[in-house]
């Protein structure tokens, strides 16, 4: 009986051993997997944050941490002190990161933007490249840029912002951004088209964009 005991007691420190060995290994890994990456630090969202919340309020709700430098959204903040006496212009959700894009003086933030009367609300997934580098806030106007296999054209514009939520960091490094617009249906139907078989890109527009003038563009008109 005292031999089972033992051969038990064996046993049971192998596997406690072998589980310390895979967990030591599975970290050293990951060490791996960043060896030779440029890691620096980046402020992201630990909780939502509401539009319009100052720098202060920022404390508690943002955490401080290393990524790949090439996860780094354009603008992107190392610490809250740069974001002393600004306020956020759009709402943050958690492991959004930081940034100048996302931050602006208290004055400059609208508030909450409705959707007007007999239009209905879309939301449409632009990375920032495609979305003026993500300056695009609530209150704004935007005008859609769509491409077909080589054919593109100005079909939308003047498209009122109603939202702007700025996606966090996924696992391959990309970052990506919702924004909801006001649309009449057959807007809506042009957007959702673009989207499911096309590529979009938004430019922003203000009162004095030239909107006419355009006509669909294919690679012969670029280069004859």
């Amino acid at each position: 009986m005292k031999k089972q005991f033992i051969i038990i007691g064996m046993a049971a420190l192998l596997a406690v051993l072998g589980i310390a060995a895979l967990i030591a290994y599975a970290n050293d890994a990951d060490d791996r997997a960043f060896e030779g990456t440029e890691m620096v630090d980046v402020v992201r969202a630990t909780t939502e944050v509401p539009a319009r919340t100052t720098a202060a309020d920022l404390v508690g709700k943002t955490e401080t941490v290393k990524v790949p430098r090439a996860a780094l959204v354009p603008g992107a903040l190392s610490s809250l002190d740069d974001a002393q006496g600004l306020v956020t212009s759009v709402a943050l959700v958690p492991g959004d990161q930081l940034s100048t894009a996302k931050l602006s003086e208290p004055d400059d933030v609208k508030a909450g933007t409705t959707v007007p009367k007999g239009m209905q609300e879309l939301t449409i997934p632009v990375d920032g490249a495609r979305l003026v580098g993500g300056a695009v806030k609530s209150g704004d106007r935007v005008g859609v840029i769509a491409n077909f296999s080589g054919q593109t054209a100005n079909p939308i514009n003047g498209l009122l912002v109603l939202k702007v939520d700025s996606g966090a960091v996924g696992s391959d490094g990309a970052a990506g951004t919702l924004i909801t617009v006001a649309v009449n249906t057959l807007d809506a139907e042009k957007l959702v088209n673009t989207i499911e078989f096309g590529t979009i890109w938004l430019t922003l527009q203000n009162d004095d964009t030239e909107t006419g003038g355009g006509k669909t563009i294919t690679s012969k008109d670029v280069a004859p």
